[in-house]
């Protein structure tokens, strides 16, 4: 089923590492000490004359410590990356989803139903799944590509996916690797323009470093985290769409692994996957009574949307982060 052997799966795990955490954290890093030293309280010329009078077991000790920091952010990051994209898609904590949650989707949930005539398959939910939109435009990616092997073979895919995705040719498989692999390493670019820009405009502000320094921290740092997003959005749309392919092309497949012949006519076979899927989740026996389908579920009503307007997460973190910029300007001087 694999084509690679054990090396060459070491080889290219060593490189994603390289690629989604290693090189990331080098440049936050060495952004974080170029803001040091420009926004400290002693000029740029004498911590350079300073560092050129230590004698060499301190540089080395130096580097050292710099290039242990480098290690550590990585390793943070190699081993955060499930929480980071969770994150990304709108799963928080209950006092941020009662809030910035529900400003996501009611912004979400009225763009869907203006939308309702355009192909946004790929990018939303079905409007008939208004309770499964997701406050961010990442999560409403990915929830659609969940949601469309149970709407179209009634196949729940968070418990079958770990057992198809073995199952896959090389081709698709090395292609879904590229693709998460690509939707990580942008997540992490964004994650850390994000803290370089709070880490880095907070220091410089603290110092009373120059005000064009501290909006390049924010302003460049938010810029390019919203642009790493944006990216991480187009990734996530190519990683659905192979998902899709999966389970259109192989999940007869894992049928055939499992000693299970499809069963022919649409409605049949959604019926023998919920039952496989059942006895996955539960233990009940494949063969057991079901229970009649009960109705589809319904989001309570929206006001119509073309009569309303909110306010979406990125419009508001850009609002924060001007108002931020112009508050560290201004008040140095008041």
């Amino acid at each position: 089923m694999f084509t690679m052997t054990l090396g060459e799966a070491a080889q290219v795990a060593g490189r994603r590492f390289v690629r989604v955490a290693l090189l990331p954290s080098l440049v936050f890093c060495f952004l974080l000490v170029v803001v040091a030293a420009l926004g400290g309280e002693r000029p740029p010329g004498a911590l350079l004359r300073a560092w050129k009078s230590q004698p060499i077991e301190v540089k080395a000790l130096l580097a050292a410590g710099f290039l242990a920091g480098v290690l550590l952010v990585s390793a943070f990051l190699d081993s955060a990356q499930t929480a980071l994209l969770r994150c990304a898609e709108g799963y928080w904590g209950r006092i941020a989803d009662r809030s910035l949650g529900r400003i996501g989707r009611r912004c979400h949930r009225l763009r869907l139903l203006r939308q309702a005539g355009e192909p946004t398959h790929h990018l939303y939910p079905p409007t008939t799944r208004l309770h499964e939109v997701r406050p961010t435009r990442l999560g409403n990616i990915l929830t659609s590509a969940e949601l469309y092997p149970q709407l179209r073979y009634g196949i729940d895919a968070v418990l079958v996916w770990p057992r198809l995705f073995p199952l896959l040719p090389g081709g698709l498989g090395g292609a879904l690797a590229t693709a998460r692999a690509e939707l990580s390493a942008l997540l992490v670019r964004a994650l850390l323009s994000c803290v370089f820009a709070v880490v880095g405009a907070g220091y410089v502000a603290v110092q009373g470093g120059p005000s064009a320094l501290l909006l390049i921290c924010l302003w460049g740092g938010g810029l390019l985290a919203w642009a790493s997003y944006r990216g991480a959005l187009n990734a996530a749309v190519v990683y659905g769409q192979h998902v899709r392919v999966a389970f259109d092309l192989h999940r007869g497949d894992l049928l055939a692994v499992l000693g299970e012949e499809r069963r022919p006519g649409p409605e049949a076979e959604r019926d023998q996957w919920k039952r496989i899927c059942l006895f996955w989740h539960r233990g009940v026996p494949t063969h057991h009574e079901m229970a009649p389908a009960e109705g589809p579920r319904t989001a309570p009503d929206l006001p119509e949307p073309r009569s309303e307007s909110s306010m979406s997460l990125t419009q508001l973190t850009v609002a924060v982060a001007v108002a931020a910029g112009v508050a560290g300007v201004l008040v140095p001087h008041l």
